[in-house]
């Protein structure tokens, strides 16, 4: 019998898959065996990532009719979730902010609320559904339901994101990421007052009883590895506004390992409190300006990292979405930053 594995998602949020050939699948199509082995996915999901090389047989490419030798070993990556594979994605016209666009890649400025691609309750209506019908060319380059995406950021968060134009610049983009050649400067409105700089290293894993959260985990070794640093760029009355660079990306990473060191994010209803009127003992005019976050106060800010053709370093911005911008206005404004004995307040050139 074959001996299936499913690991838990590497880096891109790909679920990890390690099988061995038995004796009942000896002799049989490469991808009539995986696509049995996996029926959540559709056989022509299969064949697609078995051509792109997502899925490969003895550590190489292989086509999709190799017929199979006992003790074969099947490795590869598949999307989490059954994502509809991109030759049935229905494309749909969307307005889409590019601030910068070549003939390998796509910088989009998302705007809060957007959901980057489909996934279970969100069939339609994503940022990949636009970009198919913006530029077709892009189905060819990626897994099924996730064409030219080689980071994400939440749907409620805002910013910067990387989109690939074709699979070369992918895999390539995707590689850079991995080890971890971009560095990805976020922008967050937190509760509190953390230090001026700070940095946490606390792994990050799954919710044991909310799959659809994350955590810190009681035992370091059942999480993964995940590094963020933070500055202080101005302080209110117990709100901060941070400048935060992570070094690796997990699934909620900042809005985690702000939480976790007691300072949540405003405006984030997962991570955050519950009251954080009474939490952090707001006066009645940050409490009232804080209800009016209706989304976490996080910002994909800035990217920089080496052309994936030429080499050359590269720096691309966003400027704040409308409402942490107006968020950031009304704190200077009606909530002045107190004054705390031998604090150094850090300033920014960000325009808000």
């Amino acid at each position: 019998m074959a001996e299936v594995k499913v690991l838990p998602p590497d880096g891109d949020g790909f679920t990890r898959i390690d099988i061995t050939v038995g004796t009942d699948a000896a002799g049989r199509r490469f991808d009539h065996f995986v696509s049995e082995s996996l029926p959540e996915h559709t056989r022509s999901a299969i064949i697609r990532m078995i051509r792109l090389g997502r899925i490969k047989l003895n550590d190489s490419t292989a086509k999709p009719g190799h017929r199979l030798r006992l003790q074969d070993h099947i490795t590869g990556s598949l999307p989490s979730d059954s994502a509809t594979d991109n030759d049935e994605l229905l494309t749909e016209p969307l307005d889409i902010d590019i601030l910068y666009e070549d003939d390998w890649f796509i910088v989009i400025n998302k705007p809060p609320g957007l959901v980057v691609h489909p996934a279970p309750g969100h069939a339609s209506g994503t940022l990949v559904h636009g970009l198919c019908h913006r530029y077709p060319e892009i189905r060819l380059a990626g897994p099924p339901g996730r064409p030219g995406i080689v980071h994400r950021i939440d749907k409620d968060t805002s910013g910067l994101l990387l989109v690939a134009k074709t699979e070369k610049a992918r895999l390539q983009l995707s590689e850079l990421f991995r080890s971890r050649h971009v560095e990805k400067t976020y922008l967050a409105f937190v509760y509190g007052n953390p230090g001026n700089t700070g940095r946490i290293t606390l792994p990050i894993a799954r919710h044991k009883k909310d799959r659809k959260k994350m955590g810190i985990p009681a035992d370091p070794a059942h999480g993964r590895a995940a590094d963020t640093a933070w500055e202080v760029v101005s302080r209110f009355d117990r709100i901060c506004y941070l400048r935060l660079w992570i070094r690796t990306g997990r699934t909620h990473q900042i809005r985690v390992h702000c939480a976790s060191m007691g300072h949540p994010i405003v405006g984030d209803t997962t991570y955050g409190f519950k009251n954080p009127s009474r939490a952090m003992q707001l006066d009645p005019e940050t409490a009232k300006l804080a209800r009016t976050a209706k989304r976490q106060m996080l910002h994909a800010w800035k990217i920089t990292l080496p052309h994936p053709e030429t080499g050359v370093e590269t720096t691309f911005e966003a400027p704040l979405a409308g409402d942490m911008a107006d968020f950031h206005r009304r704190l200077t404004t009606s909530c002045p930053a107190p004054v705390f004995p031998g604090c150094t307040v850090f300033q920014t050139n960000q325009t808000s």
